[in-house]
């Protein structure tokens, strides 16, 4: 759960974003995960307008620092105070790392890889599924990239390359140390880094709430690298701030307090955590997910590294999107206001599009798959 103003002063230097980038990803192989869910988008896919192909395929601070953080926090809402500021350059890996396991195609499986990518020692775990146009799925917080398991089969059905990975910090893969590591630089070159390693010029993106943030990010520093974009819940950077995402963004001052709010998420049985998610979302998944050894801690760090508390200050000025992008808000999502999704098209140069979809929570990808799955199609195909 993530809002728009999380990518402000990051993108504010074009310059401090490299092409080259590198990352390694790792898990157990699963081939099993999504043919179930192919079979059946394959009898969806069917009766779309888009015919199949021939494979059917507070630790430290002080208590009066906190007390004028929360102040800056709550009346200003600038941006990120990540390490973007004071970089004009970020220096990636020399060379390319790659191993990859690979699940022939079948007539009922979809050919399926693992991508063990390596960038600056963190792994990331990536999975890459079928074969033609590429896609890259990005999600958010506390999610991985099972959050598209209603997605991928559906994308491949219809003749797309699905590539989903697991954000650092999250799922199955590396969560480094450092909050520093969870900048929305190192998240927007772990992105061009599996496009340079997988040999993918441009691709389209389809991204959900920190997700959109660095896909938001990766088309306004390397727009030659994004074809076509879907957003899904949070908005451009640039659109004006209102009341209401003010209050629901509470959050995420809570999420600065550095082992307190990890005590707090997880207490009497993680129930304050089930209690902000409200029911909604793969609550035991994320649990099992973030009782790892420092999973939650490194979860937190997304929101450490680019919402920090700050003094207020001029936003930045941002070159318009150049992809052509649908933005996508649920009526029932308590964390982000969809008229800010709304006002984002003023920041898009290309062709712009907002959806609304109703009675579904933040979690759109769960909550309404074959909406989600048909707009896809009709934007990306």
């Amino acid at each position: 759960m993530c809002t728009s103003w999380d990518v402000h002063k990051t993108i504010q230097n074009r310059g401090a974003f490299n092409r080259h980038a590198v990352i390694r990803t790792d898990r157990e192989l699963s081939g099993e995960l999504y043919s179930v869910t192919f079979d059946k988008s394959r009898a969806i896919a069917k009766e779309s307008c888009f015919p199949l192909d021939g494979e059917g395929d507070m630790n430290d601070h002080s208590k009066q620092k906190s007390i004028n953080s929360r102040r800056s926090f709550i009346a200003g809402f600038g941006g990120v105070v990540a390490a973007a500021a004071a970089l004009t350059r970020t220096t990636f890996s020399r060379s390319l790392k790659r191993e990859s396991q690979l699940v022939p195609a079948s007539p009922s499986t979809p050919r399926y890889t693992e991508h063990h990518i390596s960038r600056d020692g963190v792994s990331l775990h990536v999975e890459d599924h079928g074969s033609g146009k590429p896609v890259v799925l990005l999600h958010g917080w506390p999610d991985s990239s099972r959050l598209w398991r209603n997605q991928i089969p559906f994308l491949v059905a219809n003749g797309f390359r699905a590539i989903a990975p697991d954000q650092r910090g999250f799922g199955r893969s590396d969560r480094p140390e450092g909050v520093a590591a969870y900048s929305l630089q190192n998240a927007v070159a772990d992105l061009v880094g599996i496009l340079d390693a997988l040999g993918i010029d441009a691709a389209d993106i389809v991204a959900h709430d920190w997700g959109a943030s660095v896909a938001w990010l990766t088309a306004t520093a390397h727009p030659n690298r994004v074809r076509r974009l879907v957003v899904l819940s949070v908005p451009h950077p640039l659109a004006p701030y209102t009341l209401r995402q003010r209050e629901m963004a509470w959050y995420m001052l809570f999420f600065q307090f550095e082992g307190i709010a990890e005590a707090w998420l997880q207490c009497d049985d993680w129930v304050l955590f089930q209690e902000m998610l409200r029911g909604n979302g793969d609550i035991d998944r994320y649990i099992s997910d973030l009782s790892r050894p420092d999973a939650l801690k490194t979860s937190l760090n997304w929101y450490r590294a680019n919402v920090a508390p700050h003094l207020p200050e001029s936003p930045p000025k941002l070159p318009p999107v150049e992809a052509p992008t649908l933005g996508i808000w649920s009526s029932n999502d308590h964390y982000l206001d969809g008229e800010r999704m709304k006002m984002s098209g003023q920041f898009v140069k290309a062709r712009w599009r907002y959806e609304q979809i109703d009675d579904a929570s933040h979690w759109i990808p769960l909550d309404a798959p074959d909406q989600l799955n048909r707009l896809l199609i009709e934007w990306l195909g």
